[in-house]
């Protein structure tokens, strides 16, 4: 799946996959065609087949490492079928980093919501084939569908708009079985007890790394129900929870772009305008308020489109003092500087201030 313009070649014979600053991990590629006994060759057989309906007979492969994995060891696979057809597949190893993060204790979170609800071909999400528990790694392997071309970071805003219409139409989708989402014990409930660990989060992290700062922060944690009231107000839906747009893809060989939400690892059940504030941060306001008008379009007259005015500006102020408390929860470990957390204390407090 692309990621955004590779830093460095394709990977050579048995050449271990590194991710960013992490180090060798234990995922060893080779780029030899030659079936080798691993199972990946059955995997793929095994996935296609019951995806497409068709009996499918692997010949070649050829693993390379992926120049877009992130977390996760990553790599292209190249397969050759017998009766001549080449196809790509993004083959994903989830694997223990971050396990004290509070979000990624259930690693089988993104298999799950791949096969258990990313089937219907419409989704903005990659196809998905397959996935198992691979002993020698001590992994999971995600087989999908390869992207190829790179993510929202390196797009011009017209795929940004289409990505937030895409997100629209997906958060609709959801809202429709929001039922069977609220029956799954592995996604996360982006609830009031959530959201309350979160702002107990920031205010611990502020206190220690920029002590001056915690009372103004306290003045909103303290009633933080303000913010959870809000959000529970709204239906529940699909959040990816991780939506940066190094999480969109857009492959533009199509008018407009085909847009893939992918890195599923975070997911749950809740308001999906946090998904859209996640996603248009950072950009100039007007570009931000265009993303806002291209979400809300398509779900005008749908129960979730917050009417306008007041209440839609009261619950976006909600969902973007949510995320902006997630990223105070982080300021010692990322080290910011008092400037910026001062500046992301003085936004929460004008977010709160609408609510």
């Amino acid at each position: 799946m692309g990621r955004g313009p590779p830093q460095g070649g394709a990977a050579g014979k048995d050449t271990a996959i590194r991710g960013p600053g992490r180090g060798v991990s234990d995922i060893t590629v080779n780029t030899s065609t030659k079936l080798v006994p691993d199972g990946l060759a059955e995997m793929i057989e095994a996935g296609v087949s019951a995806r497409e309906d068709r009996i499918v007979k692997v010949r070649s492969l050829a693993r390379e490492k992926s120049p877009f994995a992130c977390l996760f060891p990553a790599e292209v696979v190249t397969a050759n079928f017998e009766h001549g057809e080449k196809r790509q597949f993004f083959l994903k190893h989830l694997g223990p980093e971050e396990a004290d993060h509070p979000e990624k204790q259930c690693r089988d979170r993104e298999p799950r919501v791949y096969r258990d609800f990313f089937q219907a071909p419409e989704l903005p999400v990659p196809a998905y084939y397959a996935s198992r528990w691979n002993n020698d790694s001590g992994r999971i392997e995600v087989l999908l569908e390869h992207i190829d071309d790179w993510n929202l970071k390196y797009h011009e805003l017209e795929h940004w708009y289409t990505a937030a219409r895409c997100l629209a139409d997906l958060h609709l989708h959801f809202y429709h079985h929001r039922d069977r989402l609220l029956s799954c014990d592995f996604l996360l409930r982006f609830d009031g007890i959530y959201l309350q660990d979160w702002a107990d989060r920031a205010q611990a992290a502020v206190q220690e790394h920029a002590p001056a700062l915690a009372a103004r922060l306290g003045k909103i944690t303290r009633r933080y129900e303000k913010v959870s009231r809000t959000l529970a107000a709204q239906p529940a839906t699909l959040v990816h929870n991780d939506l940066s747009p190094k999480n969109v893809i857009a492959r533009r060989s199509t008018t407009p772009a085909r847009i893939c939400f992918v890195d599923w690892e975070m997911c749950g059940v809740g308001c999906g305008l946090l998904d859209l504030v996640h996603l248009k941060y950072g950009l100039e306001p007007a570009a931000g308020e265009r993303m806002v008008a291209a979400y809300f379009n398509p779900l005008e007259g749908t129960p979730l489109a917050p009417r306008e005015g007041g209440p839609r500006r009261k619950t976006l102020a909600a969902c973007e003092l949510a995320k902006t408390v997630y990223r105070l929860a982080y300021c010692e470990v990322w080290q910011l500087p008092l400037e910026r957390v001062t500046e992301w204390v003085t936004q929460s407090e004008e977010w709160f201030s609408e609510i």
